[in-house]
């Protein structure tokens, strides 16, 4: 068995029941030749898979060296969210109606340029735009109507959700826990803002990810590092009127997950061409 066809079998099966969505429910086409059936767009290279199902759930699955995916739990789903800003700063996030899911492109594992659109309650619809050009995905996307948001600015966002890569680590003892900071001591986020400066993040130590003393101007670039990921980094850049953030749950060691919040400035970027580009190597 290929480790694309493994690939399949064991994500597909994960993204559609996890999702508590059935097949019959989406929108999207999917590709009809194995081993990518179930998909409505598919890349995959010797480091990394990227995958759409016909649900519009997106998937980065890093590859070790052996061509099976790092670990399944460490699957890092990419979530399209479209944001509802309130006068007093305050973000929402609306719910995306899956059954109103459109493909601007047939289906295809040979990805260069496709996308979706879709509708949020109050019939506000957006559009996704997803490229791959040398193994580099890029991501972006617009608000194409407000619907009856008149009041409550809508924003058009990517959040890439880093799972726990320890989850099944022993650390629950000092002695336990001491060993395990020394495994991940080399774990790391390098970044990059907007104003130039740069600013390094070590997973073994506890940040409060959401802070301005954490993102700064806004980031254009991230550099990530991870142990348990055997070897794979990650490189994630935004282009100009975009930039990216991190959070977490709450102030802890970023080894216990973060997320990466990619947003356009739809004043600056109207068109919705800025986009969050990144790639494993």
């Amino acid at each position: 068995m290929t480790y694309q066809r493994l690939l399949t079998t064991i994500f597909a099966s994960l993204t559609l029941s996890g999702s508590g969505i059935l097949r019959v429910s989406a929108q999207l086409p999917t590709v009809d030749k194995k081993p990518w059936q179930g998909y409505y767009t598919a890349f995959a290279n010797k480091h990394y898979q990227f995958t759409v199902t016909s649900d519009g759930k997106i998937t980065l699955t890093p590859i070790g060296d052996k061509g099976e995916p790092v670990a399944q739990k460490m699957t890092i789903p990419i979530d399209v969210t479209i944001q509802a800003i309130s006068p007093d700063g305050k973000v929402t996030n609306k719910k995306i109606k899956m059954e109103s899911l459109q493909p601007t492109e047939p289906a295809t594992n040979k990805l260069v340029k496709t996308g979706f659109t879709g509708k949020i309650t109050g019939d506000s619809s957006f559009e996704v735009i997803i490229e791959q050009q040398r193994n580099v995905i890029s991501i972006g996307g617009r608000m194409l109507d407000t619907g009856t948001f008149k009041k409550n600015p809508l924003r058009f966002s990517i959040q890439v959700k880093f799972p726990d890569p320890y989850l099944y680590a022993i650390k629950t003892g000092r002695k336990e826990e001491k060993a395990f900071e020394k495994t991940i001591d080399k774990d790391r986020i390098d970044i990059k803002w907007t104003d130039g400066k740069r600013k390094k993040f070590k997973l073994v130590e506890k940040a409060d990810a959401i802070t301005k003393e954490s993102n700064g101007t806004g980031i254009t670039s991230a550099e990530i590092d991870i142990n348990s990921y055997k070897g794979k980094k990650f490189e994630f850049v935004s282009s100009p009127n975009s930039s990216m953030t991190f959070s977490n749950d709450q102030p802890t060691p970023l080894h216990y997950g973060f997320t990466i919040v990619w947003t356009s400035d739809s004043d600056k970027d109207p068109e919705g061409k800025a986009r969050l580009s990144f790639e494993v190597k």
